[in-house]
Formats: C-alpha cells, structure tokens, sequence
C-alpha cells in the first residue's frame, strides 16, 4: 500500500518493463495486454514480495497460459520499490512447470521463484535477468 491505495502490480511490472527496454534503446509496440519486441509476444506480470501471500509461496504468478506468449517476463519488487528483479522465460521454460488443477482450464500453469525441483530451479536461475532472451 502507497498512500493507502492498493499497488496494482502487473501496472508497476508494465512500467518497469518498458523503462528497461528504452534503456536499453529497444522498440516495442502494444498488442492487448502483452508487447512485441522483435517479432516476440511477451506478457509482463508483477509480484510484490511483501505480500502475504508471496510470503506464505513466495514470489510467484498464477493462472499462466504459455498459449498465449512467446516470452514471459515476471518481475518481483519490495513494497519500497527497491531489490527490483526480473526474470524472463520463455514459453517452453513455463511449460516446464507444473499444471495448475483448475476447474475448467487444465492448461494453467503456476511459478512460483522458491523451488525444490533442481530442474525448475536451474530454469529461474537461468531466467534472472536473462534479457538476451527476448533482446535477440
């Protein structure tokens, strides 16, 4: 909470997305909710990790369709907006992690940052700050 109103945290990830592509002097264009960046679809999801329930799981994002992206980029920060980390995935790297069993829509997947599976572990660490990924 800033200001006693609620953080929408896909916005903020939106912002810090698009002021590390001018940084880095990257065009990108706006289709719905997602960007193109070199001919990729990318979808940019938040997590603050004060959050209660980021503090129970961890960082993480939910109810992930990798049908409808190229790229995901997942960014965590702190309520005071410092310790900013991004981590880029491709589609194939999400698919990896497990299904989420909701009803009606078996294609979800959940990530979640603190892993046991060493698979799903060398998959983040690869993915932090990789922006060659969706850059190239």
């Amino acid at each position: 909470m800033i200001n006693n109103k609620k953080i929408n945290t896909n916005a903020l990830a939106k912002n810090i997305f698009v002021n590390k592509l001018k940084e880095k002097g990257i065009n990108y264009t706006k289709r719905g909710t997602n960007f193109i960046v070199n001919g990729k679809e990318i979808n940019v999801r938040g997590c603050d990790i004060n959050n209660k329930w980021a503090q129970k799981t961890g960082p993480g994002w939910n109810r992930l369709n990798p049908k409808r992206f190229d790229y995901l980029v997942c960014i965590t920060f702190e309520i005071k907006f410092d310790n900013i980390k991004c981590f880029i995935f491709s589609k194939e790297d999400v698919e990896k992690f497990p299904n989420v069993v909701w009803k009606n829509t078996p294609e979800l997947i959940n990530i979640f940052i603190n892993q046991t599976d060493d698979i799903l572990k060398h998959i983040i660490e690869c993915s932090k700050n990789n922006w060659e990924k969706i850059l190239k």
